[in-house]
């Protein structure tokens, strides 16, 4: 299995920007990507990140900025390298499949300036490896949607890319079927070495796909990290909101000491900014309770998801707490609990 190389820049970003009209897409974005690395842009509808790939891929054109591939520039103010000329492969959320053409056919269409033999090896080797072998006769229409995707992630492979671009690829597909294809991508991405670019709304793809994750906003890049940076570690108020579930509540910071309505908490050098007035983050997976006929809070609602249960906890002051436990714990409405929050995991803002 590749890993990737941290110490390789791959793909570069420095200070982009791009506008349409009288709209901000991408407002002055550096990003470094390493070669051999999965990368997601993560963000809501209309955040950027498609048009970050499409930057990228050559498909627009940066009004201001440098993008770089393996140090070469291929735009800026005065340099354009075209899409065919940038080692660029992107699959789309629609596959984007010639219908008249067979699944050979497709994927050998980037191909077809080599010798016919090399062309039918190297054809027949992707679709074993996508595990369509069997199907090379047949038309798109005669596929399901998961078979047409990976027919459309042969063909992008096939010109052997230097960057690998997905935009959305898996999300027409039904949940059981999204979570074993990409599972499969991953891996030949992977055992290829090749460096990828994932733009998903989907924070549960992003995660449990890659190395390191970028969240974007209104054009902004407002925090890359890795999954577990971002989702425990937010930089903004936008990324701890859209990233994962969130309670948030005002506090006050008094010394080494944090006050708020769900309780005081040490602050543990959490804290370095001038302002005393804060608001505080907790997530449900670092809040815990016990069932006690003492208790002060109650149990308001459940929200029953499978392996998960999602508890809705209100406080005596007034606020509402949520907590997650494994559903082999079941408890019902109007229980009284004890709440404990672990004071490690507050993110103070």
């Amino acid at each position: 299995m590749w890993k990737w190389d941290s110490s390789e820049v791959h793909l570069e970003l420095e200070n982009v920007s791009k506008v349409f009209g009288s709209v901000s897409a991408v407002k002055g974005v550096n990003l470094s990507i390493y070669r051999g690395e999965f990368f997601s842009l993560l963000g809501p509808s209309g955040s950027g990140k498609s048009t970050i790939l499409r930057l990228i891929a050559g498909l627009e054109r940066p009004d201001e900025g440098i993008i770089r591939i393996e140090g070469k520039v291929v735009a800026d103010r005065k340099v354009w390298v075209p899409p065919e000329k940038r080692g660029v492969g992107l699959v789309f959320q629609n596959y984007a499949l010639f219908p008249q053409m067979t699944v050979f056919e497709n994927v050998a269409y980037g191909i077809s300036y080599l010798p016919k033999q090399e062309v039918k090896k190297r054809v027949r080797e992707l679709l074993e490896m996508v595990g369509l072998a069997h199907k090379e006769k047949h038309y798109p229409h005669q596929l399901s949607g998961g078979e047409q995707q990976r027919v459309a992630l042969a063909r992008a492979l096939a010109v052997a890319p230097k960057v690998m671009l997905l935009d959305e690829p898996f999300s027409n597909l039904d949940a059981d079927l999204r979570r074993d294809l990409r599972k499969q991508t991953k891996k030949i991405l992977k055992e290829l070495g090749t460096t990828t670019i994932l733009v998903t709304h989907d924070q549960e793809e992003a995660f449990s796909l890659s190395d390191r994750v970028g969240v974007i906003n209104g054009g902004v890049l407002e925090q890359v990290g890795t999954p577990f940076e971002v989702y425990h570690r937010p930089a903004t108020r936008f990324v701890a909101d859209f990233v994962g579930l969130a309670d948030f509540y005002k506090g006050k910071i008094e010394g080494d000491v944090l006050t708020s309505e769900i309780g005081n908490f040490p602050v543990n050098g959490q804290w370095e900014g001038k302002s005393k007035e804060v608001e505080i983050m907790i997530r449900p997976d670092d809040v815990d309770f016990e069932p006690d006929p003492q208790g002060e809070a109650v149990i308001s609602e459940v929200e029953f998801l499978g392996a998960e249960i999602i508890y809705t906890l209100s406080l005596p002051s007034g606020p509402i707490i949520h907590s997650v436990k494994n559903s082999k714990e079941f408890y019902p409405v109007g229980t009284k609990v004890k709440v404990k929050i672990d004071p490690n995991h507050i993110v103070i803002f």
